[in-house]
């Protein structure tokens, strides 16, 4: 068993409250902790024994692109869930910052972690 770490990819959502966030996609950031059986491509040293970390980005990507709702945690836990499916992870960690509205909360960050 081991894990892959994916730190800040950039994507835009369609993600908000408000009704100015709900009619132009803003950046987000996702970081990703994915746990997988490693022997496979531990003893070939192929990627195709393994998961290519860029079909995971693009994964990320073609998600985000899509997707259209309201609150970040529904978007990470939609979004956990389709990773875990897809490339049959055994646990999938995964953060989503939302910098849009940081300073005009007087926050530092704002983050959602989700673990499925």
């Amino acid at each position: 068993m081991g894990k892959i770490k994916l730190q800040g990819i950039e994507v835009r959502v369609r993600i908000g409250l408000l009704e100015e966030e709900q009619f132009a996609p803003q950046d987000l950031y996702v970081s990703l902790e994915l746990s997988y059986d490693f022997s496979s491509i531990r003893e070939s040293d192929e990627i195709t024994d393994g998961i290519d970390y860029r079909e995971i980005v693009e994964f990320v990507r073609q998600f985000s692109n899509a997707y259209d709702g309201k609150t970040l945690e529904r978007f990470a836990h939609l979004l956990a869930v389709e990773l875990k499916q897809k490339f049959d992870f055994s646990k999938v960690r995964l953060s989503v910052d939302k910098p849009r509205y940081v300073k005009k909360l007087g926050l530092r960050e704002i983050t959602v972690e989700v673990e499925r």
